[in-house]
């Protein structure tokens, strides 16, 4: 259950790729213990968002507050530190590396910073969220099925444990029935009092999963509200339509 205290505030956003102005004025909001979902088509700009909360993507303008606290001044390995877990679009996994190694290698490098006190319970933790991880817990994370990997993605993304996870489009490309299976997951996590921030293209898998949800648009925040009205919103059945790169 949320609260009405604010998380993660993002106002004003504007961030640049190549030079290039991809989001314009982004307002959103993340209170403690809620989930949100940003949707929008191939190209909105929700990617960009997210890698500009993360500082990887320079910003013209705006303000990004966690706990109170501005980001935007702070180096990008540093924003794990806060409390922000990530796992992005394309999973971006250690390859080389197995299951249970990528779990492992963000509490050796920053779980003093996160009080992750007990690694080993940290990383049994996630295997017994992600149970039908525990039999590949050794394999290599390049030999991964797509669902598999995005379940790795997510679990490293907890190793930290956040006050906020971002994810973005974790089911995107995967057949219905493992998106199901991440999407009880997810919920299970968002059972765990950890806040979600989650980007999808397909805005019908996340009403289920989210209290409120903002829509994009060519960059900018379109509209925003509950879930199961703007699914249902035929200019933003409309609108959601159509595809590109982003």
């Amino acid at each position: 259950m949320s609260s009405s205290h604010p998380l993660l505030e993002v106002s004003n956003l504007s961030a640049t790729v190549e030079g290039f102005e991809v989001t314009h004025g982004v307002d959103l909001t993340v209170r403690e213990g809620e989930a949100v979902a940003l949707v929008g088509r191939n190209g909105a700009g929700k990617t960009s968002t997210f890698r500009a909360i993360m500082g990887l993507t320079p910003i013209a303008s705006g303000s990004i507050r966690l706990h109170g606290e501005e980001l935007t001044t702070l180096r990008p390995e540093l924003i794990p530190r806060r409390g922000i877990g990530y796992q992005p679009e394309n999973r971006d996994l250690f390859t080389g590396m197995s299951v249970e190694e990528n779990f492992r290698l963000p509490i050796w490098t920053a779980g003093d910073a996160r009080g992750v006190d007990d690694e080993d319970a940290m990383v049994e933790d996630i295997f017994d969220l992600f149970s039908e991880l525990e039999s590949r817990r050794d394999a290599e994370v390049q030999n991964l099925s797509g669902g598999q990997g995005k379940m790795t993605a997510i679990g490293r993304a907890l190793a930290l444990n956040p006050d906020l996870l971002i994810l973005d489009e974790p089911l995107e490309g995967l057949a219905p029935v493992v998106v199901e299976n991440l999407k009880t997951y997810i919920r299970e996590i968002i059972d765990r009092d950890i806040s979600v921030l989650i980007a999808e293209s397909n805005a019908s898998h996340v009403p289920d999963i989210v209290d409120r949800m903002y829509v994009m648009e060519r960059g900018e925040i379109v509209d925003s509200g509950d879930p199961d009205v703007l699914v249902e919103d035929e200019d933003i059945q409309m609108l959601m339509q159509g595809g590109g790169g982003e």
